[in-house]
């Protein structure tokens, strides 16, 4: 089947239809036919995205005490609608096991996750399908949890159990009713078999797994007799330690899990849906605090830290999201890159990142959007391409592997085509895995380096770099979360009121861009240097000395700030002055503490004005 039309095409079609149909039909029929087409031409145009199944990700923080399980049960309530899949297709909600505290769940108390594990298999969600995903290590109680959505997911190193780990001098502590809820929720699930339920809670249960003439079973060891009275046995396999404990590769050979993935990004992948569906959002369990910080004009490490210093202070104002405003042609490949990878070593389950693009985000400034949890563009706004910037192959390069190590990595997403967009003559391809239908995007270099690649087909070539991409091309490669005209349009998609706090530039961002700009730095220096020769030249401290050091603070200050001058550089000075002091006062004539003072100033001060990688451009 051909590509669906776009809406503009279906009212353009229909346009011409219903003239043909009102010169074929008298008039009285004409109108009858104009709703028909416009009927099944919008429905085909709303097609275009009720393929793409609705879901959402839900972390559930280890141990499962307090209230951990209704402010659960009540975020999926409030989430409820958007759950519901379209045309009685099923939605799909993830739940993540947040194991990042002291313990894997082994505190978690049992009335708690047994409430939580019936809420799971209430007739409520019938229209939702529950996925349990084990990233780490799960034990105690919150096992039952996992038992009662329908499908596990775990990491391959992952561990599943044991549930009991609750133990004293006189062995475990559980009680049949532990016994009957396990049972009751793996019965009624069937994730995974009864038995293995029953034994991760009760180490007194043997399991064997049992290979018969009609397939493969988990019994308990006293069903052993009875099996072979009923089936022909074929093999015998006992499962220990006891209580059970799972790892991810075991529990699927097993059967018990049905993928393996260790990121959310691979867990969308096996479910066959889009990776942003399973962002995490961080006001599941309260409210948006959004910061928007403005990154304008060619990026150089002024600006960079700039935004820097002001998304700082907004987190330490409690904001959860931050919103960043970029117009910009690009400018400096290296400080775009550092900010990408900062941006990208967010908890996204505590900061939501949205680079917000109303017209430009040109050659690395792309990057920087690229690295946010979602971007959102206007329509006509334009995202890489040649921007202020110079690459050349070799930083080319450069840039691929920053970017893959510093920024893909951590956000468990391909690199080529945001490295395309700078980088010249990669080409990029459209990527389908064949099992899931995913969609993906990659070069032939990252294709190679997959351990999977033989399960991608290559489709039509996307582009080759430096790609530019307007935001509605964005948006239909699915790198743009949402299209809007503008920042009220942004407000609506994510439900923002007018609480939006804007981090602007304030005098100090005015002052101190002032005093970094080069003129102005030179200018400081020339002072300084000019009062420290007055001062050598008159007896005692006098005013040269005090407008040296002024100006010398001055610099060092400004420079510190914006992001060029650390300690490293103050103390070279320092150590450059002493030794100065030294040949004048103390060795003169000596000759080596007067040049290595020196050179040890000059270097201070080149330092101090330059990042660690002198500008090639």
């Amino acid at each position: 089947m051909g590509p669906l039309l776009p809406l503009s095409g279906v009212f353009a079609l229909q346009r011409i239809l219903y003239k043909r149909a009102s010169r074929a039909l008298c008039g009285l029929f004409a109108p009858v036919c104009f709703a028909v087409v416009f009927i099944l031409m919008t429905r085909v145009a709303v097609a275009q995205n009720a393929d793409e199944p609705s879901g959402m990700y839900i972390p559930i923080r280890l141990p499962i005490v307090g209230t951990v399980d209704t402010q659960v049960q009540a975020t999926i309530l409030r989430q409820f609608d958007r759950l519901k899949g379209r045309d009685g297709r099923r939605g799909i909600l993830v739940l993540g096991f947040d194991s990042s505290g002291e313990n894997a769940g082994g505190g978690s108390d049992f009335g708690r996750s047994f409430e939580l594990a019936k809420f799971l298999c209430d007739q409520r969600m019938s229209g939702i399908k529950t996925v349990a995903f084990i990233s780490e290590s799960l034990t105690g109680h919150g096992v039952l949890v996992a038992l009662a959505c329908e499908q596990i997911v775990m990491a391959p190193e992952a561990t599943f159990g044991p549930a009991n780990t609750n133990t004293n001098a006189t062995g475990p502590q559980i009680d049949d009713a532990m016994r009957a809820a396990y049972k009751q929720i793996a019965n009624y699930r069937k994730t995974v078999p009864e038995s293995l339920a029953l034994a991760m809670i009760d180490p007194k249960i043997d399991v064997l797994r049992v290979s018969t003439d009609q397939g493969e079973e988990f019994i308990r060891s006293d069903q052993l007799e009875e099996t072979k009275r009923k089936r022909v046995v074929l093999g015998i396999e006992e499962i220990r330690p006891t209580p059970v404990s799972l790892s991810g590769r075991r529990a699927r050979q097993f059967g018990i899990v049905k993928s393996l993935a260790r990121s959310l990004p691979e867990v969308a992948e096996s479910l066959g849906m889009p990776a942003r569906l399973l962002d995490t959002d961080p006001s599941l369990f309260g409210d948006w605090k959004p910061l928007q910080v403005f990154l304008k004009g060619p990026i150089e490490a002024q600006n960079i830290s700039i935004a820097t210093s002001h998304i700082e202070k907004g987190l330490r104002d409690s904001a959860n999201m931050v919103i960043l405003r970029i117009d910009s042609p690009g400018g400096s490949t290296e400080q775009s890159l550092v900010f990408a990878a900062w941006l990208a070593s967010f908890d996204a389950s505590r900061v939501r990142t949205i680079a917000y693009v109303p017209r430009e985000a040109r050659g690395d400034a792309a990057l920087i959007a690229m690295a946010c949890d979602e971007m959102v563009v206007h329509p006509d706004a334009v995202l890489g391409g040649d921007g202020a910037a110079f690459v050349d192959e070799r930083q080319g390069d450069a840039i691929t592997a920053a970017w893959r190590e510093g920024v893909a990595a951590k956000r468990s997403r391909s690199w080529s085509l945001p490295v395309a967009m700078v980088r010249p003559g990669l080409v990029v391809k459209r990527a389908t895995k064949a099992d899931s239908g995913f969609i993906d995007y990659f070069s032939t270099e990252e294709l190679e380096s997959r351990a999977d690649q033989n399960a991608w087909t290559m489709g039509a070539e996307v582009g080759t770099g430096p790609i530019v991409l307007s935001g509605r091309r964005a948006t239909e490669l699915a790198i743009a979360s949402h299209e809007v005209e503008d920042f009220e349009g942004l407000k609506r998609a994510y439900g923002i009121g007018n609480e939006v706090i804007i981090s602007e530039p304030g005098w100090v961002d005015v002052l101190l861009n002032a005093l970094a700009a080069p003129g102005v730095a030179w200018l400081l220096l020339l002072i300084a240097g000019a009062g420290l020769y007055i001062e050598m030249h008159t007896p005692g401290i006098g005013i040269g000395g005090f407008v040296s050091l002024v100006a010398f603070v001055i610099y060092f200050w400004s420079q510190y700030l914006n992001g060029t001058s650390g300690w490293l550089e103050v103390m070279l000075f320092l150590v450059g002055l002493f030794c100065l002091a030294t040949e004048l006062f103390v060795l003169p004539g000596f000759g080596i503490f007067g040049f290595g003072g020196g050179l040890l100033i000059v270097v201070s001060l080149v330092l101090a004005s330059q990042t660690f990688v002198l500008p090639s451009n």
